[in-house]
């Protein structure tokens, strides 16, 4: 294969290292941009004495990185005293810094995706197999496109003056939520809302109706925003049927049997009108990783410009790192998708499962430490919601028909249960606030 020339600036490097010699003030400005940005070894070992230097509190002009690199034993290798002379009488303008970093990322970002296509050449000349290039390609190169090494440190007054904002727009708009609305009044206001780059566990055991539930949260913050659902347990089609029982009010048996009359027809048809509206997009993938779904989320955000929320069910299917235990690769993926909430701005609704331990009790009602692999996933989050039916355990309740969901970490507020009357037929819930348990529970959820 033919050696490809790669992508760089040696004006840009010069211009951005020429900076950093000859304005004492600009060198934290270029001690920001990374390393491998830079294309030329000598550009590299520069900006390396540079960080030295600044980190002992010396001056990074021509004579002391002289004398640094020579004792390093790298004052030729960048080029010697003449190059270092030439670059401080470069006469460099500070306020072209930024355009020439622009130049500077785009050439680095240039020799990413080469280095990307080229990999994937030579997979296929390997035989790799299709599904798995096309995976690469699809993690490369979006991933390249729209990571900007955003983050690092902001003084204190930026955050305040964030903070500032929010209380502005609270005494501006009293009773509005800082997050999504789900239409769930007392969800809503106990949460405030679903909000951009928190974790959301919904947890329950088996047959709770943790996947009945996120499709209702689904379906309603769909109304207005677009947004991905990952079904790794589900397929597509399944959750596609409960929707659509929940919106035509048409029960799941009726469905199944085939035994329809003509007002189901009507509501069917109104139902299926009501969904292709929706801006709810699922992925029915099993086995996904966190890079994986990272990478699907970059390419959603290309196409729609922009994550306004995420559901995963359930985050027990998140396939691990075989080379990690269960808890050390669950802990892996609740960080990994705590930073992916922040990354793309929106909130993440989790469902978990939670251990068989609760079947033991006299009171059944799940705990946040029930959690399995609970430590990092509550760790994680900024609310956890644990959802219990009686009727599940005893058919005959007079408590049937009610799901308690009990808010049992809220950072940002109040830990309580919310009650809601279900309709399992059609996946239907309620808000049910003038409800009462007949037994009262014992102890603390």
């Amino acid at each position: 294969m033919t050696q490809q020339k790669q992508a760089h600036s040696v004006e840009a490097e010069q211009h951005i290292v020429a900076c950093a010699i000859v304005f004492d003030d600009m060198v934290p400005a270029v001690l920001e941009i990374p390393e491998e940005w830079f294309f030329h070894n000598s550009s590299k070992l520069i900006v390396r004495a540079v960080k030295d230097l600044a980190n002992q509190g010396l001056g990074t002009d021509f004579f002391s990185l002289g004398e640094y690199l020579t004792q390093k034993q790298q004052l030729e290798m960048v080029g010697g005293m003449q190059y270092l002379s030439d670059l401080s009488e470069s006469l460099p303008s500070a306020s072209l810094l930024n355009s020439f970093k622009t130049v500077l990322f785009n050439a680095y970002k240039t020799r990413e995706i080469s280095a990307v296509l080229t990999e994937a050449v030579q997979r296929v000349a390997n035989n790799g197999k299709p599904s798995e290039i096309v995976e690469f390609l699809q993690s490369g190169v979006i991933d390249l496109m729209t990571s900007h090494h955003s983050g690092g440190f902001k003084k204190l007054g930026l955050h305040l003056d964030e903070v500032l904002a929010e209380i502005e727009w609270r005494y501006d708009n009293p009773g509005k939520l800082l997050g999504m609305a789900t239409g769930f009044t007392e969800l809503d206001q106990t949460i405030d809302g679903f909000e951009p780059g928190k974790n959301y566990v919904i947890a329950g055991r088996p047959g709770s109706g943790k996947t009945a539930f996120a499709v209702n949260l689904a379906a309603r913050l769909a109304e207005k925003d677009a947004g991905c659902y990952f079904s790794l347990e589900m397929t597509g089609k399944s959750l596609s049927k409960r929707l659509l029982t929940n919106k035509s009010r048409v029960h799941n048996s009726t469905l199944r049997s085939g035994q329809l009359e003509s007002s189901d027809f009507a509501a069917i048809a109104a139902g299926v009108t009501l969904l292709h509206e929706s801006k709810l997009h699922i992925d029915e993938t099993p086995s996904l990783t966190t890079h994986q779904i990272r990478s699907r989320l970059k390419a959603f955000q290309i196409k729609h410009g922009g994550v306004s929320y995420v559901i995963i069910d359930h985050i027990g299917l998140i396939k691990k790192d075989p080379r990690k235990g269960d808890t050390e690769g669950m802990a892996l993926i609740a960080d990994e998708l705590l930073g992916m909430a922040k990354e793309f701005d929106c909130p993440f609704i989790l469902l978990a499962q939670i251990n068989r331990g609760t079947e033991g009790r006299d009171n059944k009602r799940p705990m946040v430490s029930d959690l399995k692999q609970s430590g990092k996933i509550e760790e994680n989050a900024d609310v956890v919601m644990l959802l219990y039916r009686e009727d599940y355990y005893n058919p005959n309740s007079p408590d049937r028909g009610i799901t308690e969901l009990n808010v049992g970490k809220n950072r940002d507020g109040e830990a309580k249960m919310i009650p809601f009357r279900h309709q399992m037929a059609i996946g239907d819930y309620q808000e049910a606030i003038d409800w009462e348990p007949a037994i009262k529970p014992q102890g603390k959820f």
